[in-house]
């Protein structure tokens, strides 16, 4: 019988130094991916009230080592009586190229309208720089400044304006555990041309996982406008309690 050990030597030699200059297997990389969630909420009610509302939510982040591609968008519609009570729509994107680990530029775009508050559409474009103090799955927040420019139409007005803001804004997310999450995103544009024209929006979420992809989520979305439309009030308040999934 031949020996199996001798015949894998000499068949096979391999030296201890080129065992240990052998490179480590490579580790396992994950391809970056679109994350993100969408959510639905609507009311119905007939008889002495005849109301109907619907409202549709949607974020998405594609997010790699050197930058980051954030999307949002927001739908609101209600009437009452077969009469037009609200409609709102809002869509914003951002793209940030990381500098360092925490320092990045961005460019931004949003645009909405809001019959409520008689905005055929405004929209804002700019750029700015953020950092990013935190990171965490269980914990993110990041700030952000620079400079925009805000074109707002209304409905049948001489009110129209354009000018060119600051822009600063925060973003924060805690994810204390697998089931509860908060997060919220906020931005104010005050006027470089005039000191009246001040916007700004705050956008809270909270949320309830219900399995590994759905969950139950309540929103309140606050937008104030020191110089709105003729005869508008100034705040403009919708909370949403919905039922989404994430991707």
């Amino acid at each position: 019988m031949i020996p199996i050990l001798p015949m894998l030597l000499v068949t096979a030699p391999v030296s201890l130094a080129e065992l240990q200059a052998a490179p480590p297997p490579a580790p396992e990389t994950v391809a970056p991916k679109w994350t993100g969630s969408f959510a639905l909420g609507a009311t119905y009610s007939d008889g002495n009230t005849e109301r109907k509302s619907a409202t549709a939510t949607a974020d998405a982040e594609y997010r790699r080592e050197i930058d980051r591609t954030k999307f949002g968008f927001l739908w609101n519609y209600a009437e009452e009586s077969g009469v037009l009570t609200d409609r709102k729509t809002q869509a914003r994107g951002q793209y940030d190229r990381f500098f360092s680990k925490k320092f990045y530029g961005l460019v931004q775009a949003s645009a909405d309208d809001d019959f409520g508050a008689a905005i055929d559409l405004r929209t804002t474009v700019g750029a700015g720089v953020g950092y990013q103090f935190q990171d965490k799955p269980s914990w993110k927040l990041s700030g952000e400044l620079g400079l925009s420019y805000v074109d707002v139409d209304y409905f049948g007005t001489v009110d129209d304006t354009s000018y060119t803001a600051a822009r600063a804004a925060y973003n924060w997310a805690w994810v204390p555990n697998t089931k509860y999450s908060l997060g919220q995103t906020a931005e104010i544009f005050p006027s470089l041309e005039d000191p009246d024209d001040v916007s700004a929006r705050v956008d809270t979420k909270g949320r309830l996982n219900l399995t590994d992809k759905m969950f139950a989520q309540i929103q309140w979305l606050y937008q104030w406008d020191n110089t709105p439309a003729t005869g508008k009030e100034r705040s403009d308040n919708l909370v949403v309690l919905g039922v989404g999934w994430s991707f």
